[in-house]
């Protein structure tokens, strides 16, 4: 059973691909501070634009992507790339890019370092604390938390969801209220046994490996060092123990 990023994700239409480190087991993109230190050398920060009241969006603004770069949208309608933030949001700090055609509702509050991929919508009540990137067409749903972690394209988690320390892979779907544990109860490292074989993480903090195409039902749970394969199924309400899965596992 295969511990590379291949096993779990296609990285290559996810256009920061270069964050996973190829020679290593996948849970290695969640070593601490790792994503953090990764974005801040990447960022193109582009919040700056945004009027703001101490943080608090006051009126609803979008942004058009120009060939001198962005730039505040004055007129109603433009071909060109644009992005928009509704009054009620709250922009924490600088260091975040918001790339084309991201919706930012109000009462989202972000947090840097963070990149917003093309196409995401991060609606009402979305709480994104750092170290956070998506691809393209991505939600971070109403009463979603977010925390160092990274969305490939079209992963969603869409209503009342926690996601720590995470990696959610290509058209991954959580249903409402999935909680993805990121710390053990007892503080202690997670180590993870494959083919009879013991991995010590060094991660005190893993939440979850999700592959591709992966559904969760209402109210699942995922302990810290859980492993899915592409493909698996997650029932309703169910508990999901830490061990890796391979593809196409229904758990009940």
């Amino acid at each position: 059973m295969s511990i590379r990023v291949e096993h779990y994700f296609s990285v290559e239409n996810f256009e920061f691909s270069e964050i996973f480190p190829t020679d290593k087991p996948v849970w290695a993109v969640l070593v601490s501070k790792f994503k953090e230190q990764w974005i801040d050398c990447h960022l193109q920060p582009n919040v700056h634009l945004i009027e703001t009241q101490d943080g608090l969006v006051q009126y609803t603004q979008r942004f058009c992507q120009t060939e001198a770069g962005w730039q505040k949208l004055t007129s109603a309608s433009s071909d060109l790339p644009t992005f928009e933030v509704h009054a009620g949001a709250f922009i924490k700090d600088a260091a975040i890019e918001l790339r084309a055609g991201v919706v930012v509702e109000s009462g989202a509050y972000i947090a840097g370092p963070t990149l917003i991929g093309e196409g995401t919508v991060v609606r009402h009540g979305a709480y994104i604390r750092g170290g956070v990137i998506t691809g393209t067409d991505c939600v971070i749903g109403h009463a979603t938390e977010v925390k160092s972690s990274i969305f490939l394209n079209g992963a969603k988690a869409g209503h009342f969801a926690y996601v720590g320390d995470t990696v959610l892979g290509n058209n991954v779907n959580l249903g409402a209220g999935t909680k993805i544990s990121n710390l053990k109860i007892t503080n202690t490292e997670i180590s993870l046994a494959v083919d009879d074989k013991t991995y010590h993480t060094g991660l005190r903090k893993f939440g979850a490996i999700v592959g591709d195409a992966v559904q969760t039902g209402c109210n699942a749970v995922l302990n810290p060092g859980t492993l899915l394969g592409p493909k698996c199924m997650v029932y309703p309400n169910a508990s999901v123990k830490a061990q890796v899965y391979k593809a196409k596992v229904i758990v009940r």
